[in-house]
């Protein structure tokens, strides 16, 4: 005959072991709640991961960019500048090859050549002629030849030092003026010389290349 003590040990066991069943049934299923939640925490930090590379990609996509044309806009800047340098050196070497040249007799030559074009075209008789004080005997044949086919009489003025050669027609009244001076030659071809430079310097480069 089973004892009130051994019944009470039955009891007690029966409820410890019912206790340690519910218990470990609740441990389980914290721990499949605690790997669900960590898997959801793992996968939100995998996309935060992968959404801040994307960003600093981007970011870095953008600032290499702005670097690539910052660049482009600098060389651009300093081709712009070394070609007008290269420029006003070019119409400096010509106005100095001009004023060797004004120094010869080729030049005489073509001063007179010149005037006889344009002086006798104009419909005025009486003209002022600005001429350097050196090229004013050296036309005197040519003047004289002038004014005796054309009737014309033309009053001689100095021309300015700035103009290096070449000479300016006036009507006496000084209401127009007519500019076949070197220098405004050369100043009014400025444009071909840069247009020269600039095929000479893009042969330049693509020889480079």
């Amino acid at each position: 005959m089973i004892t009130v003590e051994e019944k009470l040990e039955i009891f007690h066991k029966i409820v410890f072991r019912e206790e340690e069943t519910k218990y470990q049934k609740l441990l389980d299923e914290l721990e499949e709640k605690n790997k669900q939640l960590l898997e959801e925490k793992r996968a939100e930090m995998e996309l935060q991961r992968e959404e801040i590379i994307r960003k600093k990609i981007a970011q870095g996509k953008i600032e290499r960019n702005e670097v690539i044309a910052k660049a482009k806009e600098d060389i651009k800047t300093q081709l712009l500048q070394k070609r007008a340098e290269l420029q006003k050196d070019l119409l400096q070497s010509v106005l100095d090859k001009a004023k060797r040249f004004v120094e010869t007799e080729e030049y005489t030559a073509y001063l007179c050549r010149k005037m006889d074009k344009y002086l006798m075209g104009l419909d005025e008789k009486d003209m002022i002629l600005y001429l350097r004080d050196k090229d004013i005997e050296a036309a005197k044949h040519c003047l004289e030849n002038l004014e005796y086919y054309t009737k014309k009489t033309f009053k001689i003025e100095p021309l300015g030092e700035d103009y290096i050669a070449g000479f300016m027609i006036s009507d006496l009244g000084k209401t127009y003026n007519i500019d076949h001076t070197i220098r405004t030659l050369i100043e009014e071809n400025e444009y071909l010389i840069g247009k020269e430079l600039c095929l000479a310097l893009g042969k330049a480069g693509e020889t480079n290349e």
